[in-house]
């Protein structure tokens, strides 16, 4: 049965020498091609190819012969695969390739060899026999490193045999003679350097491949000492793996050196003296390393947790990620509930955020893009939290991200405050408009008196006295407006950093509101209001009789300009330790959503350009109240007018009592 055939279609270099290595090791035979068209004549003349494994690069960078390399594909019938990242596969789903499925650059080279494995077709497996020839004695004292070397060997289908130490590989080997070795230079009763020097004493082992291992690079003299006893090679073992696979599949092509002499003065003894001594130089600095990323650590842990941020770190290649407590808590989630994936963090965007994150996530890991976004996140308790989040990935040398981390933080308090500010500075300017056109009507208006009055006074013809009175009455009324509007902004200006000053006596209330609805009576029958005094009984209280005055003049003011041309109606009742002022008209009344803010500073039910006015009265009325140690509220039926209720404490504000 024909061994399985593989079309390799990368440009030359050593990407591709590896990957043929690998799988060639397998006993599968490799093609290789450096574009679409030799492709394609290599699928017409080649023996039959099972499946073509091509580089994302090539195949975007084609236009042209895609219809003469989808018919090479059938007539083969061969199945086309492509080695390309999440971000560039759907961008080859294009009409005219034929891709039949993809596989990750950040795979390792075991990884590539078993997904190419089974994406061969159903004959083509059937004719691999499922083991390689390649006989393969790891000599590894540390389990740990010794199971991760299996694990990363498994996808190759080696036979393994593992030895303890030097002594048990030596044995093991003459009783089978290995096609490769994989030692570690430190190891007991036999160390790497001189189980090499054995096996190339063996005349039956003496041409066998041997690679020497350790934890840490080898320096000048660990290479010096591997290339007398016949090393074949010296690789520093990590979690990263493919450095030592590669390694280890060139050489198994090769066979090991005769070994030279070794000289006397650099005998393994002398060596290994060397490397103790060198391991206690390098326990040191670790010591010294480890006290130091404490103490690093340690002012992270400070930094992070007096921080309003929470820190992330993503494991791209395993899809793991980490959140920090800090992040846990500010979005209300116990650790133990918390998948730790980036499925998870993008389950709890928001639903209409969640494409900008994901898309800003895959420009920073493909294209290096910075990642600084704005987001939602949804609180367990429920809800949303404003957040802003930035990040940076740690990329291994063919630049492919392996890790990123950065920060996230909740800027909801924040962004309230902003949008508060905003609104403020929005009812800031709207006021300062409105206050520009009130003070403007009544300049305007005694300006236009009093040049009507001097025109006639030019002229030679006496003026009827009564025509100067009527004058004169208007533009003391368009004064007394202004002075109203300048006392008003004073006042207010007052009030913002401190409660009105008070002047205490015993007053009637009552007679207040007598008082000022006699002053308001022209006003009101200006507008057509009927001022109706249902019940004005005799309150009596600790108050400031001036302050009452403007309480009960607010008052009025609002209910006629609100109300034109329907009566409003006024009560004042005692009962007991409290008095209460009631003021009721009949007008438009006001919508339920402007209640909760119609005692603030520059607030108004209603648009100014129907109403006019600063929108100070009632906050200057609550100050006041509020000042008496009182309350006000109302209630309104939008259309059918509003009711004020004014409360006082007879017996005064409690700063008053003390």
């Amino acid at each position: 049965m024909m061994k399985p055939t593989l079309l390799l279609v990368e440009a030359p270099g050593p990407h591709r020498e590896l990957l043929a290595l690998a799988f060639q090791s397998q006993g599968w035979r490799v093609l290789l091609a450096a574009g679409l068209e030799p492709l394609a004549r290599a699928l017409r003349e080649s023996p039959p190819v099972h499946l073509v494994l091509a580089a994302a690069g090539l195949l975007a960078a084609a236009a042209g012969p895609l219809d003469a390399l989808r018919e090479a594909l059938t007539a083969a019938d061969a199945a086309l695969w492509v080695e390309a990242p999440p971000a560039e596969q759907e961008s080859l789903r294009r009409p005219g390739l034929p891709v039949a499925g993809f596989l990750a650059p950040s795979l390792s080279l075991g990884q590539r060899v078993e997904a190419v494995r089974q994406a061969l077709p159903p004959r083509a497996r059937q004719a691999d026999d499922g083991r390689t020839s390649l006989r393969v004695l790891v000599a590894e004292d540390d389990p740990v490193y010794r199971k991760l070397l299996r694990l990363a060997l498994t996808p190759f289908r080696f036979e393994l045999m593992e030895a303890e130490d030097g002594m048990a590989a030596l044995e093991l080997a003459r009783r089978r003679r290995p096609d490769l070795v994989l030692a570690d230079v430190l190891m007991p009763r036999l160390d790497g350097f001189r189980l090499c020097l054995a096996l190339r004493q063996d005349p039956k082992l003496a041409r066998v491949p041997v690679i020497l291992t350790h934890a840490t690079a080898p320096d000048e003299l660990d290479l010096r000492m591997a290339a007398n006893v016949g090393a074949n090679g010296f690789v520093r073992r990590s979690q990263g793996d493919d450095e030592l696979v590669a390694t280890l599949l060139r050489e198994s092509r090769a066979e090991g050196p005769t070994p030279a002499p070794v000289p006397g003065e650099l005998s393994t003894e002398a060596h290994l003296y060397s490397m103790v001594r060198q391991l206690e130089r390098r326990v040191g600095l670790l010591e010294q390393a480890e006290r130091t990323a404490r103490e690093s650590e340690e002012r992270y842990r400070l930094v992070v947790s007096g921080s309003y941020d929470g820190v992330w770190d993503w494991d791209v290649r395993n899809q793991r990620m980490y959140w920090s407590p800090r992040l846990l808590e500010m979005l209300g989630v116990k650790p133990e509930d918390f998948p730790g994936t980036p499925e998870a963090f993008l389950a709890r965007v928001h639903p209409e955020d969640r494409d900008e994150v994901a898309a800003a996530l895959a420009r920073h890991l493909e294209q290096g893009a910075p990642y600084d976004v704005s987001f939602r996140l949804r609180h367990e308790a429920g809800g949303y939290r404003s957040c802003v989040s930035r990040g940076r990935a740690i990329r291994d040398a063919q630049g492919r991200p392996v890790r990123m981390a950065g920060i996230i933080g909740d800027v909801t308090e924040q962004l309230r405050l902003y949008r508060e500010a905003r609104e403020a500075v929005r009812v800031r300017d709207e006021f300062l408009a409105v206050a520009a056109h009130e003070l403007r009507t009544p300049l305007a208006a005694l300006r236009l008196r009093v040049q009507g009055t001097a025109a006639a006074l030019k002229h030679e013809h006496p003026v009827a006295p009564q025509r100067l009175e009527r004058a004169l009455v208007a533009a003391d009324r368009q004064v007394q407006r202004l002075a109203d509007l300048v006392e008003g902004l004073l006042d207010v200006s007052q009030m913002q950093g401190h409660a009105p000053r008070l002047n205490l006596e015993d007053v009637d209330l009552g007679q207040v509101v007598r008082d000022v609805v006699v002053r308001s009576e022209e006003m009101a029958t200006r507008a057509g209001c009927l001022l109706v005094v249902r019940d004005v009984a005799s309150a009596v209280g600790r108050w400031d009789a001036l302050r009452l005055g403007q309480v009960v003049s607010h008052l009025l003011v609002n209910a006629v300009k609100f109300g034109p041309g329907r009566p409003v109606e006024l009560e004042v009742q005692a009962d007991g330790d409290m008095a209460s002022l009631v003021v009721r008209d009949h007008g438009i009344g006001i919508a339920p959503d402007r209640v909760d803010g119609l005692f603030r500073r520059f607030e108004r039910a209603v648009p100014a350009r129907n109403y006019g006015g600063l929108g100070l009265g009632l906050y200057r009325l609550y100050r006041i109240v509020e000042a008496h140690g009182g309350e006000v509220a109302v209630t309104s039926i939008p259309g059918q007018g509003a009711t004020f209720r004014v409360r006082l404490p007879r017996s005064g504000p409690p700063a008053g009592r003390a």
